[in-house]
């Protein structure tokens, strides 16, 4: 019995042997595969050809085999149980095994098998490399003192191994780099930080996170004040703090009477000359500092100055020899309210307006207030002096008598202007001058009334009173005694275009001029 059991097993493993001999089989190389993404595994072999071809897919990562699935070509095809969720078979192509979500955990070796039967058999291998980048996580300590070493961190889980990137408010610090970025803290740099990692698979970055930069509070010195006598002062100081710094307020003879913490407001006394001085202490969790202002009470007009017919003068005043100059001081806009004296070229003097005559050499002047002005307490001039210049008339204007002369000589033309306009005038009503021989030709006679003249008719006059002299040609000259008037025809030839009627005459004497 027991031969025939090992003669069994001894044609089993001929046969076996037969079949897995002779076949060529070769997987198509796989690229690197996304997580996520479709994989498709395809197994070539040749011979196509045999009464069966039974092809196994198995899972030999780390030296191991599982089964995920077998086809028989033509016949069915199936997938293990355990891999149901995972691999498929390509229902129109027995050769393809398919991963439609590959996850990384699924990386690792993988082995086709190829069996004929009563032929032979074959196999290979093929790597599937999943690759994949999660989220990234920044990380860092907020916050920070100004001067502090800050370190930026950045963690990513990523197959292959991600670049980083680094950015403040979206601008670079640093690219392509390291998991890591440090840089000593200036308060500059609070602001919104990410980081960016990149590999194969893609590229992914982290939500903004602000990092903030504490420095300890920095105050704006004030100048020392003068106030006005009964004046409310306020002190306010510029303070620059991160985080925002607390207000302590101290004086030495003043209190604060408004509820601002940012400021001191009190009120100066009445007295010229009192001093206030307050402090600010400010602090927060970074440190704490303190500055102080001197405050004075003085009186209220302002500063000195001296005013010559009420203009301030800055520096020089020129004048020429001999002329008077008048000066006052002034405090503001007033000469009321403090008291002062002057210096005229080293020598006191107290009235209030200084008068004086200038002289050739210049003069150097000062003003002291000596009660209720403030600092500076005197302000000085340099009064130049030049000689005075002869008056030419070619400067400074015209003068009063070359303007007279001006105002004469137009009223002389215009009586000249007037007389030869009367002139022409009544020469134009006379008329032009008539002469001997032209008289007749303003002048006829009525003959009905010989003794009236006719005016504006140029005829001869009759020699007689007949009506036969009248007929006379008064175109030709007229043969009469010269005591006889006759009419010319060569006085104005449209004149005379019609001969005279015989009512153009009369029997008068003639007219002689």
């Amino acid at each position: 019995m027991a031969l025939k059991v090992n003669f069994a097993v001894v044609i089993y493993m001929a046969v076996l042997i037969s079949i897995c001999t002779g076949v060529t089989v070769n997987i198509d190389n796989l690229d690197d595969v996304i997580e996520g993404s479709e994989t498709r595994m395809i197994c070539n072999y040749s011979p196509t050809t045999g009464s069966t071809i039974i092809i196994r897919w198995s899972n030999v990562t780390g030296g191991a085999s599982e089964s995920i699935a077998t086809t028989v070509v033509g016949v069915s095809k199936g997938v293990l149980a355990a891999y149901s969720a995972i691999f498929s078979l390509d229902p129109n192509d027995d050769r393809v095994l398919v991963i439609a979500n590959t996850l990384r955990s699924y990386s690792g070796d993988y082995q086709c098998n190829v069996a004929i039967i009563g032929g032979t058999s074959g196999n290979d291998d093929v790597t599937l490399n999943v690759i994949y980048i999660d989220d990234p996580v920044l990380s860092f300590t907020t916050p920070v003192n100004e001067g502090d070493l800050v370190a930026l961190s950045c963690d990513v889980v990523s197959n292959p191994n991600a670049q980083f990137t680094f950015k403040m408010n979206g601008s670079m610090l640093q690219d392509g780099g390291l998991s890591t970025y440090t840089f000593t803290a200036n308060r500059n740099d609070q602001g919104s930080y990410t980081c960016e990692v990149d590999n194969n698979a893609g590229t992914k970055a982290t939500a903004g996170q602000v990092l903030n930069v504490y420095f300890a509070p920095e105050i704006t010195a004030l100048e020392d004040m003068e106030v006005s006598r009964g004046e409310t002062v306020l002190i306010s100081f510029d303070v620059e703090a991160r985080p925002a710094a607390n207000y302590d307020w101290s004086s030495q003879g003043a209190t604060d009477i408004d509820s601002d913490p940012e400021t001191f407001r009190f009120v100066a006394s009445n007295n010229i000359g009192d001093v206030y001085t307050v402090t600010l202490n400010a602090s927060n969790e970074v440190a704490a500092r303190q500055s102080s202002v001197q405050v004075t009470v003085v009186d209220s007009c302002g500063s000195l100055s001296i005013v010559n017919d009420g203009k301030k003068v800055d520096g020089n005043m020129n004048v020429e020899v001999g002329d008077e100059v008048s000066l006052r001081c002034q405090c503001g806009d007033s000469d009321e309210g403090f008291e002062y004296e002057w210096t005229l070229d080293g020598d006191r003097m107290s009235e209030s307006t200084l008068i004086f005559t200038a002289e050739k050499n210049g003069h150097e002047v000062v003003c002291i207030g000596t009660a209720g002005a403030p600092e500076p307490s005197s302000v000085s001039i340099n009064v130049l002096v030049t000689d005075k210049e002869p008056n030419t008339g070619d400067e400074g204007g015209i003068g009063t008598g070359a303007i007279a002369g001006i105002v004469v000589g137009i009223l002389v033309m215009l009586i000249i202007l007037g007389v030869v306009i009367i002139i022409v005038l009544k020469s134009r009503d006379d008329g032009p001058s008539k002469s001997a021989d032209s008289a007749y030709m303003d002048v006829t006679w009525d003959t009905k009334d010989p003794n009236r003249v006719n005016q504006g008719k140029k005829t001869a006059p009759p020699s007689n009173g007949t009506k036969e002299a009248a007929k006379q040609d008064a175109y030709h000259p007229y043969d009469a005694p010269d005591d006889r008037a006759y009419s010319r025809p060569s006085y104005g030839s449209e004149d005379y275009n019609d001969r005279p009627d015989d009512d153009d005459y009369a029997n008068s004497m003639p007219v002689t001029v």
